[in-house]
């Protein structure tokens, strides 16, 4: 067998796309028709079946990419390299798909944690899910090492491990005209909002952690960024929904008042994804372990 038609069937596979895999591939259309092909005959089963405008894979063809992915991982990737990490001599570049305001929580503790234990290892976190969409091709792709989210990923070949939890607060000037010392549910509904803008299970964050709906808020602002919204709450007379770690940070500096929810919800929890194809690299092991060993303290 060619490795490389098992190379070019791991790229179909996972693009879902004859156009898509050679430019993944960097090699033409028909060239992957024909690696195709030669496997079809190799295995006796079309592989691939038309699906609307692109296609989908046969029954045969999704048991047979579980069978060789792992070990066409560790061919294709360097199996000695990726199984006898070096942390102290690694110049190995990790890449980790976050938030911004995710960010702020998990990169300053963990370059101080590479520094200590892998000094020439790269932490690289340049790849942003706001919407937490395309992020299982990012993995498959091996375009990011690690993913950073608020939803764990339940599609086969995909893990995820919780790291922490981030309980909401409202934050609102000290000097707001109506709320001081106090915020019941209908003057937290009556008042009018900033909203943390990115969607976690296609709603707000806000929506998707209450335990009972809630009414519709006045929205007058919205952003993705939890500290833009929180420091334009300072300035106004505008209610924010932040977490606690971000409230305890910028509160002190800019004013600001913290209430606890007016109404029963669970914190937004937050795990780390990746692909099961990292699952025999110690490198990436070691990623981990340090992701959880920098947020022990959040648990």
């Amino acid at each position: 067998m060619d490795l490389n038609l098992l190379k070019t069937f791991d790229v179909v596979m996972k693009t879902r796309s004859v156009n898509e895999a050679a430019d993944s591939l960097g090699i033409t259309a028909p060239a992957v028709s024909h690696a195709l092909n030669r496997l079809r005959e190799q295995y006796q089963d079309p592989l691939f079946i038309r699906k609307g405008r692109g296609i989908a894979p046969t029954n045969f063809a999704i048991e047979l990419h579980e069978e060789i992915q792992q070990p066409l991982n560790l061919l294709l990737n360097g199996a000695k390299s990726r199984q006898h990490f070096n942390s102290e001599m690694s110049q190995r570049t990790f890449r980790i798909s976050s938030h911004k305001d995710l960010d702020l929580i998990l990169l300053p503790p963990l370059i101080e944690y590479r520094d200590q234990y892998a000094p020439n290892v790269k932490l690289s976190a340049d790849v942003e899910h706001v919407d937490e969409s395309n992020r299982q091709d990012d993995l498959r792709m091996r375009k990011v090492d690690l993913i950073i989210t608020t939803t764990p990923l339940d599609e086969h070949g995909y893990h995820n491990e919780f790291l922490f939890n981030l309980p909401l607060v409202v934050v609102c000037s000290k000097d707001h005209p109506r709320v001081q010392r106090s915020l019941d549910h209908a003057q937290f509904f009556a008042e009018r909002h900033l909203l943390w803008g990115t969607q976690r299970l296609n709603q707000d964050i806000l929506d998707s952690l209450a335990c009972k709906p809630q009414p519709s808020r006045n929205i007058v602002y919205k952003t993705d960024s939890i500290c833009n919204a929180v420091m334009m709450a300072a300035q106004t007379d505008w209610l924010c929904v932040t977490s606690q770690w971000h409230a305890d940070l910028l509160a002190p500096s800019h004013q600001l008042q913290v209430f606890q929810l007016p109404f029963e919800s669970v914190p937004l929890p937050v795990y780390m994804t990746w692909h099961h194809s990292q699952q025999q690299d110690t490198g990436h092991q070691w990623l981990k372990e340090s992701l959880l060993a920098v947020t022990k303290e959040h648990r």
